[in-house]
């Protein structure tokens, strides 16, 4: 009895000094003890514990398993077993452990937490939750299950779901900085960026150097268009992590976003980064500070694993037309709908229902009211999860899901991780590859996408023989007219203009800009004017170059219709390089004004030179920035030459080919008509070519 007495206190002794952290004197008593007492489970087991601390979990798991010897229905050994396994990533093996304690006992809240931990590792995420949902049945008190469950819940879509159980958790404990950084990132997807900026600053109130938590407050920040706090934010969270790529890169962004270029030596190592680095970086971000198509396509590809296809849809539905979901955050007036209204106006009706889903902020003004007439349903969903949608989806039965938003800003691109639909297809919002599981198309054209660019792209290809950027040939311009001299315009001057973003605008570009107005005498630039700090920065840059300030001239945004007729007071339209002007292209040519692109390598890149290789306008596409420059010049000072294109544009405007939306759209149709076709019949998906008609 006295034997067993000693040993018993051995152990508590033991026990003692493992919750002391000594865990080598632990390892080495423990193994002494069992040596002389190889009965005694309790013994390997708590060496095990030991090394596990320790990070070494090979040993750990040796002696869990000669725990296991001993006593092979120890819930706790098994446990332990099976942490060590998902510590070396073998998590098959954690899973057999984990539900032999299971079957043991039913109850278990460790066993079913950590089969909850195993199966969010092997990314089953309806697997794991109904684990965590089960263990909180059990202990409704611990705050880590409630976080996890909210993480779970927010991988599959259910964003309204997720943030009860961050709420929760913050009940619990309310110094939860990773649930309340959560609850900032939920807010953020819900549009409601108040909320957001609230629990993301009590967050950083606990931790001022939580990294993530800057980052995500500039997020927040950014999308209420408070741009200098989402810098400060963004330069914060990268001075106090410089392993958060993500605040980097939208620091350069939103620098670019000012015209800032200064301290930008080190952009192209972090731009690589966001490919080598295990951050997930918003490729968006990236397209207008780097060409580079491959590279695009690899930044897609690794953020949008996030969004891998938890649901598939081999629906063949019996519908007498063919339904396409239109799935966008902007039916409203925004610059991604101009042209897409003209699309949703021309539809052929006898064999297409067009079928609106509406999950962004709500705006109903006259665009919207007017857009929504065009289609058979309307449905606002922007209170719904990823799974109420898919749900809703199914129910219309949508043969053919057009993902507008891609990996935009505002894009809920988990949406297409449940398959809306059997056939989804990324088309107009965002200019690039997806990356995206089950996003099976892209709409494009041969001069934006070439043929030697086809492995970059994630999605087969729709190839369109006209240029695959719509134009709205019924857009208004304003009767009102816009004198030069009411902005200090002389009335003889040659006037660029570029009235593209400002974070498009890199300083090769504004270089040559400024070198044109020191070439061109008596010239002028006009550019819209997002921000003071981004005027303040070109100012000060166009004085370092000894040029007048009287000749940079910048406009403040106006309406669409005022804007348009505004394209008059300019004479060529400077596009940018990484980052072309898109629906301002189309603008520009609308209005008869001609456009100068030099084209470059990514999707981005070449849009506005496919425009103008449509119109047969190629001596407007250059490939290099001397030719831009000289090109430029050409048009400024041959006066011939530019009346030559100038006409060439208003008369393929009279001419009706070019604008021309019944025609696009027809074309479009044939692609959706082809698509589904092959989807029926021959249950593939492959690159397609659409013959003009």
């Amino acid at each position: 009895m006295s034997n067993n007495n000693e040993l018993e206190k051995k152990i508590i002794n033991l026990i003692e000094i493992f919750k002391n952290k000594s865990f080598d004197e632990v390892i080495d008593e423990g193994i002494k003890l069992f040596k002389i007492n190889k009965k005694i489970s309790i013994l390997p087991n708590i060496v095990g514990a030991s090394y596990a601390a320790k990070n070494d979990h090979i040993h750990a798991i040796q002696f869990y398993e000669m725990a296991l010897e001993i006593d092979n229905k120890n819930t706790e050994i098994l446990n332990n077993l099976g942490k060590s396994q998902i510590s070396l990533e073998d998590y098959e093996g954690a899973i057999i452990k984990f539900k032999q304690s299971r079957d043991i006992d039913q109850n278990n809240f460790d066993t079913l937490f950590n089969l909850g931990l195993v199966y969010f590792q092997l990314g089953e995420y309806e697997n794991s939750l109904s684990n965590y949902i089960r263990a909180i049945k059990i202990n409704n008190k611990v705050d880590k299950l409630y976080y996890n469950t909210g993480i779970v819940l927010s991988k599959i879509g259910k964003i309204k779901e997720a943030t009860k159980y961050f709420l929760h958790t913050i009940k619990i404990n309310n110094k939860h900085i990773k649930a309340l950084n959560y609850l900032g990132i939920q807010f953020i997807n819900e549009n409601k960026y108040e909320n957001a900026i609230h629990y993301l600053k009590e967050a950083i109130n606990i931790n001022p150097n939580y990294a993530k938590a800057y980052n995500n407050l500039g997020a927040a920040y950014l999308q209420i268009k408070d741009f200098k706090a989402a810098l400060q934010c963004f330069d914060k969270a990268y001075s106090l992590d410089n392993n958060l790529i993500i605040s980097a890169i939208q620091k350069y962004y939103l620098k670019r976003l000012f015209c800032d270029w200064s301290n930008e030596k080190d952009l192209k190592s972090i731009i690589n980064k966001t490919i080598t680095s295990n951050e997930l970086v918003s490729p968006w971000f990236c397209l207008s500070l780097e060409d580079n198509a491959e590279n695009h396509f690899l930044r897609a590809k690794k953020y949008s694993s996030k969004y891998n296809l938890l649901k598939t849809n081999n629906n063949i539905y019996s519908n007498t037309k063919i339904r396409i979901g239109y799935y966008a955050a902007d039916f409203h007036q925004h610059a991604g709908m101009i042209n897409m209204e003209g699309i949703f106006k021309n539809h052929n009706k006898n064999e297409f229902e067009i079928i609106a889903f509406y999950y962004g902020k709500i705006k109903k003004d006259a665009t919207h009211e007017r857009i929504k007439k065009y289609f058979d349903k309307f449905f606002y969903v922007n209170e719904f999860d990823d799974e109420e949608i898919q749900k809703l989806s199914i129910s219309n039965k949508i043969d053919i899901a057009i993902y507008r938003a891609g990996l935009t800003v505002n894009a809920r691109s988990s949406i297409f991780s449940h398959k809306v639909a059997p056939i989804q297809i990324n088309f107009l919002g965002y200019p690039g590859t997806t990356g995206q599981q089950g996003v099976d198309y892209i709409i494009s054209d041969q001069f934006v996408i070439p043929e030697y660019h086809k492995n970059y792209y994630s999605e087969k290809i729709i190839f369109l023989t006209d240029c695959y950027y719509p134009r709205d040939d019924s857009r208004k311009i304003s009767s009102k007219r816009f004198i030069r001299e009411d902005y200090n315009i002389p009335k003889e001057s040659f006037v660029f203009c570029s009235f593209n973003n400002s974070y498009k605008i890199s300083v090769e570009e504004f270089n040559i800009w400024i070198k044109l107005l020191d070439a061109v005498k008596n010239s002028s630039l006009l550019l819209l004017s997002p921000n003071k700090e981004m005027k303040s920065n070109l100012q000060n840059f166009t004085i370092s170059k000894n040029i007048n300030l009287d000749r940079l001239i910048f406009l403040e945004y106006i309406s669409f219709e005022d804007h348009l007729s505004r394209h008059y007071l300019a004479d060529l339209f400077l596009d940018t390089f990484n980052y072309n002007a898109h629906t301002s292209a189309v603008d520009s040519l609308w209005t008869g004004l001609p456009i100068l692109t030099k084209v470059g390598k990514s999707f981005s890149s070449r849009i506005c030179g496919s425009l103008l290789n449509y119109l047969e306008l190629d001596q407007l596409v250059v490939k290099n920035d001397e030719d831009y420059f000289n090109k430029a010049v050409e048009l400024a000072t041959n006066t011939k030459k530019y009346k030559e294109i100038k006409d060439k544009i208003i008369e393929a405007k009279k001419l009706g080919n070019f604008f021309n939306t019944k025609k696009y759209t027809e074309n479009l149709e044939k692609a959706y008509k082809k698509v589904h076709q092959m989807r029926v019949f021959e249950n593939k998906f492959d690159n397609i070519y659409i013959e003009e008609n």
